[in-house]
Order: C-alpha cells, then sequence, then structure tokens
C-alpha cells in the first residue's frame, strides 16, 4: 500500500512537469506526499511506544522484553512508560515525566520533529505542535495540533528565503560582471599609465640637462658680476678704513700736534678698564678691547646728514659675545702702544678693530653704504631668463612624473586586494554602510576601516582598519578581519570582525562588542549569494555563469 501511494505521488509529481506547475505547488504536493508515506509507515508498522523516534522504534519492537538503550539491564515490555524510572540512561520512560534525564520525541508531522525533555511531559504547557507532550491533565484539553499550519507558515518563509537568494545570486552575476570589467579597466589604465610614465621619464631627464646647460652660463655670469661689484667693495673699504683712522686719530689728538699722549686718551671713557672713572697712564697705554664702531647711516639718511651723536666715538653701540670674543683674540702686540707711537702706528690698530667690527655687520649683498648690488647687464638678465623658462619646464616635467606615479600607486593598491575569486566584492569598494543602535552610529568601509561616534555627537573613533579574510579554508570569504585600530586606554588595539552572509542588498544589519575592544559586525551583501534554486527543477544551482 506505501508503495503504490509513493508511486502515485510521483505520478502526480511527472505530470506536474509536463504541465509546468509552479516551485510552490511542486513544494506543496512533495510536502503532502511526505506526510502520507510517514502515515503509512506509522500505521503498517509495530506501534512505538510514546515518545520514542522513528530511528529507535526497533529498540521498542519486541513484545516481551526491553533492553534498556546503555545495555545495563532488561526489563519487561510492560515497564516501559510505566512512569518508574527503572534504566540508569531513562530509555524505559521516553514518554513521561518519570525519569530526570529522559527525552521525549515530538513527531510533530507535518512541520519539524524535535526532543524536548521528558520532565515537560504533561506539565501543562504545549511544547511539541502535534500536542503528544500534553496527554493527561489540562495540557490534554487545551493543547491542539497545528503543526500543519506551522509547517505551512515555514515553507512559506523558506520559499520566500528562496526567492531573496535567487534574487541576490542574480544581483551577484551582476557585480561579477562589473567587477571583472573594471578588473580589465584597471589593468588597461596600469598599462597605459606606465607608458606614459616611461615617456614622463625621459621627458624629465632631457628638461633636467637643459636646465644644467642653461645654469653653467647663467652661473658664470653672475659670478663675473659678482667678482667685479666685491672688487669695488673693496676698494671702498680700504678707503673708508683710511677715513675712518684719520678721523679717529684727529679725535683722540685733542692738540692736533700730530701726537697722542696719556693725557689725550684720559678723555675718553672707553680705556676705562678697571671702571673707576679715570684713565690711568697704564690704562692710556693699552688699546681697547672694544673700540667704538661707527655705523653706517640708515638707507633713507644722507652720508652727510648724520649728527655728532650718531658718530659718537664713545658709543659701542650692540655687540653680541661672539664679537666680542674675536675681538679678544686679538695678538698681544695689538694690545699695547708706546706714548710715542705715530699716527699711522696708532690709526692703523685702532681702526683695525672698528673695521673688523664693520664686516661683521655688514648685510650681505650690500656695500660699504648699504646699496644695494647693481642691476645685471642685458646679456646677464637674457641668461637668467632662459635659465629661469629651463627651471620652469623641469618642474612642470617632474611634476607629471609625480602625478603618474601616484595614479600608479593608486591603482597598484586596488588591484591588490584580494576582491574575490571572481570579483565580485569589487562594487563593494569605496563604498561605506552604517548601522545605528541606540548609543552609536558604527561604520564600515569594506576593504578600508571600521569606526563608530556617538549618536549624542564627538569624534568618530577607529576600530580596525582592513586586514584580511578571516574565513574558513571552505567559506573563505564569509568574513572579515580589521585590526589596528585606535588602543583601548590600558588595553589592546580594537579590532572587528565582519561576518557576511546572502543578502538582496550591501547593508549592515549589526554591530556588537562580545569582548572589551574586539567588536563584531553583521553584514549582508548578494556577492555572498552562491547559490541559486532551479525554478523548473527545484534543484540547487550553485555554479556561476561567469
Amino acid at each position: 500500500m506505501m508503495f503504490r501511494r509513493v508511486e502515485r505521488m510521483a505520478a502526480c509529481v511527472s505530470d506536474m512537469k509536463a504541465k509546468k506547475m509552479s516551485v510552490k505547488s511542486l513544494i506543496t504536493l512533495v510536502l503532502i506526499g511526505l506526510m502520507s508515506i510517514i502515515d503509512v509507515v506509522v500505521t503498517e508498522s509495530v506501534t512505538r511506544p510514546r515518545g520514542v523516534s522513528l530511528t529507535n522504534e526497533p529498540f521498542y519492537r519486541d513484545s516481551q522484553w526491553f533492553t534498556c538503550l546503555d545495555g545495563s539491564r532488561q526489563i519487561f515490555k510492560s515497564q516501559v512508560n510505566d512512569d518508574y524510572c527503572d534504566c540508569m540512561d531513562s530509555s524505559d520512560e521516553p514518554g513521561t515525566s518519570a525519569c530526570p534525564q529522559g527525552k521525549f520525541h515530538c513527531n510533530n508531522r507535518g512541520f519539524k520533529p524535535k526532543y524536548i525533555p521528558s520532565s515537560r511531559v504533561n506539565d501543562g504547557i504545549c511544547d511539541c505542535c502535534d500536542a503528544s507532550d500534553e496527554y493527561k491533565g489540562p495540557g490534554a484539553t487545551q493543547c491542539s495540533n497545528n503543526c500543519r499550519e506551522l509547517g505551512r507558515a515555514d515553507l512559506e518563509r523558506r520559499q520566500q528565503e528562496i526567492i531573496l537568494m535567487n534574487q541576490g545570486f542574480d544581483v551577484r552575476q551582476e557585480y561579477i560582471k562589473q567587477g571583472i570589467e573594471k578588473k580589465a579597466e584597471r589593468e588597461e589604465s596600469l598599462k597605459k599609465l606606465r607608458e606614459e610614465k616611461e615617456v614622463a621619464d625621459q621627458l624629465k631627464d632631457e628638461k633636467e640637462r637643459l636646465k644644467q646647460e642653461a645654469e653653467s652660463p647663467e652661473k658664470e655670469a653672475k659670478d663675473a658680476h659678482k667678482a667685479v661689484w666685491d672688487a669695488q667693495q673693496a676698494v671702498l673699504r680700504e678707503e673708508r678704513d683710511k677715513q675712518r683712522a684719520n678721523e679717529a686719530f684727529d679725535e683722540l689728538d685733542a692738540d692736533r700736534n700730530g701726537l697722542i699722549t696719556p693725557d689725550e686718551l684720559a678723555d675718553h671713557k672707553e680705556f676705562d678698564s678697571d671702571g673707576d672713572g679715570e684713565v690711568s697712564e697704564e690704562e692710556a697705554k693699552v688699546t681697547p678691547e672694544e673700540p667704538s664702531p661707527v655705523p653706517s647711516p640708515p638707507e633713507d639718511v644722507n652720508e652727510g646728514d648724520a649728527s655728532e651723536e650718531d658718530l659718537d666715538m664713545g658709543d659701542h653701540g650692540d655687540m653680541n659675545d661672539e664679537d666680542e670674543e674675536d675681538f679678544a683674540d686679538e695678538d698681544d702686540e695689538d694690545e699695547e702702544f708706546d706714548d710715542d707711537l705715530d699716527e699711522g702706528e696708532l690709526m692703523e690698530k685702532y681702526a683695525k678693530h672698528r673695521a673688523d667690527y664693520e664686516k661683521k655687520k655688514e648685510v650681505k649683498g650690500k656695500g660699504e653704504d648699504g646699496e644695494e648690488m647693481p642691476e645685471y647687464d642685458e646679456a646677464t638678465k637674457k641668461l637668467i631668463e632662459v635659465a629661469d623658462a629651463a627651471r620652469e619646464e623641469f618642474k612642470e616635467a617632474e611634476k607629471q612624473v609625480n602625478d603618474l606615479k601616484k595614479s600608479i600607486e593608486d591603482i597598484e593598491k586596488l588591484m591588490n586586494v584580494d576582491l574575490g575569486p571572481q570579483q565580485e566584492f569589487e562594487p563593494l569598494q569605496k563604498q561605506c554602510y552604517e548601522y545605528t543602535d541606540r548609543e552609536y552610529t558604527y561604520k564600515l568601509c569594506p576593504f578600508d576601516k571600521t569606526s563608530q561616534r556617538p549618536k549624542a555627537g564627538g569624534s568618530e573613533t577607529q576600530l580596525g582598519n582592513w586586514g584580511q579574510w578571516e574565513g574558513p579554508d571552505e567559506n573563505k570569504y564569509s568574513k572579515m578581519k580589521y585590526t589596528r585600530g585606535r588602543n583601548c586606554w590600558n588595553g589592546p588595539d580594537r579590532s572587528t570582525l565582519v561576518i557576511l552572509r546572502c543578502g538582496l542588498e550591501n547593508k549592515l544589519v549589526s554591530a556588537s562588542e562580545p569582548e572589551r575592544c574586539t567588536y563584531e559586525f553583521q553584514f549582508e551583501t548578494p556577492s555572498l549569494c552562491t547559490t541559486k534554486t532551479d525554478v523548473e527543477t527545484g534543484e540547487i544551482d550553485s555554479h556561476d555563469e561567469l
């Protein structure tokens, strides 16, 4: 009888295929057929004790004896389900609550069979959808068999999941197509950029050569111009030194007799080395360590307009420690002089200190009177103009090389990321997805980083940077690992594990922190929809079309 029903069901299935009926109708028919087969098996076989599964039914077939499933003892068949626990493994009481470790099997025909602890049998709570666990007491009347309704709802849910997975699979095929095309585009762009850089490198080398050629005569002309200027300034400096020496002698030679005596030096406090307010004879025999400089007049004041106060020999002006050390290093023979020194010897020593000081204060590029170095002649200006143009062209060529180099590095960085065996994860690159709970907004930027920020406002905290795929060998692309996030106070660096599953759209669906500084994200994406149920046959197809 059972085989005849199976044959009739198979015939119906074949007939439905021929009529191209829907998968939903086909699955419903198969489910009803399976229920019928189960009913037939139960009806035509030996009746099972309550709470026994089909798998364990053979152990309860003997009509006189029952052996405990652990083999510990043998009891009369009548002792099975007699509400008294005889076996150590509780196997003699599958349908009562007598044994503490017992398990009751819910057949749940039309839905999902399951086991429940035998302590729940006849406790007034409906645990089995077929109500088989409540056969005595209040539950016997309160519980009803609703397995078929649950089975139907579960079937519809599964059908909806299949539809969504099929749609996700189709999106994945588009992702694969996009990924392969994008990879080809990047490879082509990389090839073109490398060729352009090779040409740009050659152009840069040529521009550098031309720059050097233009800078060589420019440097010679500028050096020659400066040499003439320096020579002119040397002559002016020598004349100025003589003038200063004469002025200094005239100031010290109060009686204008052509000689300088200690008495004449006594009026000049710069010779008062011990600071007692008087210049002794011994102090007068020694030249001052810090002679008064004659300051240059301001640029906007003519030389003839300088006041006597500006040129006061007693005003030492500003002098730093380095100047003082340099002046202190003069030879001893330059520090002392006799009463009878003539004009040339005395002024040569006195003016030498002042000239050295003036040299230290000389501004680069300016002459003795502060004037600027004269303009270059037209020929030199032309050379400078040519060199400037060559430098600008080299600068542009160098910039082009650097720009091309950066573009190449950016593409190589993108191509070095594992986007799946068929580039199916490529559409996730350069995208970010957010999920918000009661406190934080979490962000996932695939192949880049993970982060969180408070809903109430505040700075973003980095939870990790892209590390690698972390899934098992058989499902490598099911998990992502992000490491080296912001360091936790007195703890490790933050890290994130992203668990991926099939979904119709790319969506961050949850975020949590199961351990301190370790985060877990759940992410749905069509990229992981790797199987499809065939609409005509109901068979599962896991082969990617591309």
